[in-house]
């Protein structure tokens, strides 16, 4: 243990507990709590095992009774312990030695104006405002913030219910429609949460707890009009609920398929060819090893075919990645046809104008059709089906930036991981209220003074017989 007295000099390490200053008391805890040096009577620091006390007297200033506007008299003080953030690896604790006032006029008694805490709190504003910010990090659970602050999770939840608040916000310009699978935040009626994006800035704007045509209806349903009428554009997976919805609620929104999906779809039919031949040879086989062995190269991008040769035992000669990939466009031609319609169809999506896609949609739409090949069959209905909605994604309204579910995805991660490291989050409200703070740019939280909490209400329990002996 090691105690300072005022206006002593003494070490302080620093929060990177690297480096060690020498600097005088007073400035230090007028730093750390944010006071002038003409409010401190006392004060000091100790420690004790891990917990750093800060022992803080104010001067005594006039006061005013609040009950009959007398002058009021100083009347002792009380010890209030105020929690801290302190040092790295130490708790802290400001032992705050209230001035109590009493008036001689009506007897009434008061304290002077905290300024560490709010009134009842045991927490200081630094602390909660710490809370707060670790709640807008996903990549924290309730757990670890807790063990971080010392702070219990019941209260952190209480915290987060009463000082985030979600007021009513315009629409973006161009919205993202998403979801994300999880039965335990979703109805029961369904298996997945809605998403909802601001696809020009990158920022979650909406959960909603049910990705059904009903729920989405009557969520946009609940918007004014006028507001609606300025969506211009809304980025959607192939789910046909999200394009009823927007064409009956956003009508003036040019609805874009994301262009990811599209592609995806692709790759998954080729994907299917390429296992249907491999099953249809012989176990073993040369053909069977390049199909299972190589087949990746047919599929993943950015491959350097021409890498130095080495060695293969199979074919016992010197090959390289270009050699095996042409052994293997030779030995199926079903392969190189439907390679070579993959990678044009993916060179159309990737460098196409909106004025290119519209002249060629329907050449590129005929190869597939025509090719016989017919794990190619859904593509094509596909390409058939949404046919306005994809060639919309190839505008670019937004720099050179084609319309797309981009900005959902990069949302859905995080949501996901902070979903996996919660490990059974259950309360919607509180995950929506998590997921505003920590991912949309336009959310704040406001510290106050009094406290609610939105728990779900728990199942009673059911009748206890206890055993007979």
């Amino acid at each position: 243990m090691w105690v300072v007295f005022p206006h002593s000099i003494y070490t302080v390490v620093t929060h990177d507990w690297k480096e060690a200053h020498t600097i005088n008391t007073i400035d230090y805890i007028i730093t750390l709590l944010n006071l002038k040096r003409e409010d401190i009577a006392k004060c000091d620091i100790s420690t004790v095992d891990d917990t750093v006390h800060y022992n803080i007297t104010l001067i005594r200033k006039p006061k005013t009774c609040p009950v009959c506007s007398s002058p009021m008299i100083g009347h002792g003080h009380k010890l209030k312990l105020i929690n801290h953030p302190a040092l790295r690896d130490h708790k802290g604790i400001i032992r705050y030695n209230a001035n109590r006032y009493i008036c001689k006029i009506c007897g009434k008694t008061a304290f002077e104006d905290n300024p560490f805490s709010i009134s009842g709190f045991n927490s200081s504003y630094l602390l909660l405002q710490n809370a707060m910010k670790l709640l807008g990090d996903l990549n924290y659970n309730l757990t670890m913030i807790s063990d971080e602050l010392n702070i219990s999770t019941t209260q952190l939840s209480r915290y987060l219910d009463s000082y985030v608040v979600i007021p009513p916000r315009p629409l973006p310009e161009s919205l993202g429609i998403d979801e994300i699978h999880s039965k335990a935040l979703s109805k029961k009626n369904s298996s997945y949460i809605c998403v909802l994006v601001d696809n020009r800035h990158g920022s979650l704007y909406e959960v909603l707890n049910s990705r059904s045509k009903t729920d989405i209806s009557l969520y946009f349903s609940a918007i004014p009009r006028e507001e609606r009428l300025k969506v211009k554009y809304v980025t959607i997976d192939m789910w046909q609920p999200y394009k009823d919805v927007v064409k009956t609620y956003l009508p003036n929104a040019i609805v874009a398929v994301d262009p990811f999906h599209v592609v995806k779809h692709l790759v998954h039919d080729f994907e299917k060819l390429r296992i249907s031949l491999m099953k249809q040879c012989e176990y073993g086989s040369n053909a069977y090893y390049l199909l299972k062995k190589w087949g990746w190269l047919l599929v993943k991008d950015d491959v350097n075919l021409d890498n130095p040769k080495v060695f293969n035992h199979r074919f016992n000669q010197y090959l390289n990645k270009r050699d095996l990939f042409n052994m293997i466009m030779n030995t199926f031609p079903s392969i190189f046809k439907a390679y070579n319609l993959k990678e044009e169809y993916r060179y159309f999506n990737r460098y196409a104008s909106y004025e290119q896609a519209v002249e060629r949609f329907d050449l590129v739409l005929g190869k597939f059709k025509a090719s016989g090949i017919y794990q190619y069959e859904e593509f094509s209905d596909i390409l058939i089906t949404w046919r306005e909605e994809i060639l919309n994604s190839f505008k670019r309204p937004y720099g050179n930036r084609k319309l797309s579910n981009s900005a959902s995805e990069n949302i859905n991660g995080k949501i996901r991981s902070y979903l996996s490291i919660s490990r059974g989050v259950s309360n919607f409200q509180r995950f929506r209220k998590r997921a505003l703070l920590g991912l949309s740019k336009d959310i704040r939280f406001t510290l106050r003074a009094q406290l609610h909490s939105e728990s779900m209400p728990k199942p009673k329990r059911g009748p206890y017989n206890k055993p007979l002996d």
